[in-house]
């Protein structure tokens, strides 16, 4: 029964590519991920984990793994091309990540400056970005630059409804 199903099936695709009809969208083709019809949005208010791997640092005490829970404003100008992150820790702690961006929403880069209101201060570069219309992915490389000068990878990952 299986196999005359599909000979059948087999049978009806190849009269219709005969026909010049196109084929069936197989969704098993695209992937279990399928590309989203248009990008999502990236501004606007999202919560969730800035995860850090600290390391040469100038004072080995801040050498290690972190998290924090944050709300994070995101910002765009497409005329500049620029992308804000402006970061509020739940313990206080206010960052901004302030960059240009190359590529296309696919595959952006995003390279800039980060400031903090603890006195830290760095540059940065990203690894990757992924946003979807409810998760934001955004993996960092950070350099600190003034009196601590930790090598940190970053991600920030958050959520929206």
């Amino acid at each position: 029964m299986v196999k005359s199903f599909r000979i059948m099936a087999a049978m009806a695709l190849t009269a219709l590519a005969a026909q010049g009809a196109p084929a069936a969208d197989n969704p098993l083709a695209r992937g279990i991920f399928a590309a989203p019809a248009a990008p999502a949005p990236i501004e606007g208010t999202w919560n969730g984990t800035d995860l850090e791997r600290r390391s040469a640092c100038t004072h080995p005490e801040n050498e290690g793994n972190r998290g924090t829970y944050a709300q994070f404003e995101v910002s765009t100008n497409a005329a500049t091309r620029a992308l804000f992150i402006d970061q509020v820790g739940i313990t206080g702690l206010q960052c901004t990540y302030s960059g240009t961006t190359t590529g296309t929403p696919g595959a952006l880069a995003w390279t800039g400056t980060y400031t903090c209101s603890d006195g830290k201060h760095g540059t940065f570069t990203s690894r990757s970005i992924l946003v979807t219309p409810n998760a934001l992915s955004v993996h960092l490389d950070v350099k600190l630059d003034t009196s601590e000068t930790c090598t940190i990878e970053a991600v920030i990952a958050a959520g929206r409804l």
